[in-house]
């Protein structure tokens, strides 16, 4: 017994004609009329009987018609909920980062994930790491990366605008904007030198006929705030992974003449390249 001899049966039933039948359901009535025998014959039973130049229901067949019926509705049920888990979320999503992206946007967007998509398992990976490469080779699904432009190679899904600022502690900072000279003449603090905030501060600092010369260089934006919160020197930080010391007055914003530098955070994978469903879960957390 089959769904598709009991869709043809209670089609005919319907509607009184094995041709007409065949019409909507787009099969021929040769067919139509083999997958009902084939089922009388496995209910051992007479189906349809004939009435003038048509048919009609057998007294068997109107009994059987709500467990016909009913067995249909199931049919369809299973397939829908098969249908539902072919295409759920699931499996390993490899993901690049850097390591403010990791440690102040990340969490809160993998509890989102994990709690539509809740088997989808996140292999992180943060600098140092080749991404391109990785996309190139097949070896990396998506990547949060913060930059100032989009790259037109990849499928870019922004989520959030990211100031790099510069910051210290409340005793070494100075009221008002100060200029890069000024700034120069303290101890600062920044990310290694192809970094890209690092790279847009050396840009600012060569439009003013200087040079940046940092005292201290870490890889690790943690790093660099601990160090501020020691009064350190001064330090060039996207402004996600000071907020809450600002909040509280334990590290103050450097106001500098020509920054903030502005930057933006992106989730983003190649283009031409099929989006499975375990990343399309993360691009709609993203979207939310």
């Amino acid at each position: 017994m089959t769904p598709r001899q009991i869709r043809s049966l209670l089609k005919v039933m319907e509607v009184g004609s094995v041709q007409r039948a065949a019409r909507e359901l787009h099969l021929a009535p040769s067919s139509i009329s083999a997958q009902i025998r084939e089922l009388s014959a496995e209910l051992g039973v007479a189906l349809l009987e004939p009435a003038g130049r048509g048919i009609i229901p057998s007294a068997a067949a109107q009994q059987l018609l709500p467990s016909l019926r009913s067995f249909l509705a199931l049919s369809e049920e299973i397939s829908q909920q098969a249908s539902t888990i072919a295409h759920e979320p699931g499996g390993t999503l490899k993901l690049f980062a850097p390591s403010s992206m990791c440690i102040y946007r990340l969490p809160a967007l993998i509890n989102a994930l994990q709690a539509s998509a809740p088997q989808v398992e996140v292999v992180l990976e943060h600098e140092p790491y080749d991404h391109i490469e990785a996309f190139r080779c097949g070896e990396l699904d998506a990547a949060i990366l913060v930059s100032q432009v989009e790259s037109p190679e990849w499928v870019n899904h922004r989520l959030h605008a990211e100031d790099v600022i510069f910051v210290c502690h409340p005793s070494r900072h100075q009221a008002g904007a100060i200029t890069l000279e000024q700034l120069n003449r303290e101890p600062l603090i920044t990310t290694e030198a192809a970094c890209s905030y690092r790279v847009a501060a050396e840009v600012h600092f060569r439009s003013q006929g200087l040079t940046l010369k940092p005292r201290q260089t870490f890889s690790n934006v943690e790093v660099i705030r601990r160090c501020l919160l020691a009064n350190m020197g001064v330090g060039l930080l996207p402004r996600c992974a000071v907020e809450d010391d600002l909040t509280k007055g334990s590290l103050k914003h450097q106001t500098v003449t020509g920054t903030p530098y502005p930057f933006f955070s992106t989730l983003v994978y190649p283009k031409g390249r099929s989006c499975p469903p375990k990343l399309q879960a993360l691009v709609e957390v993203c979207r939310g």
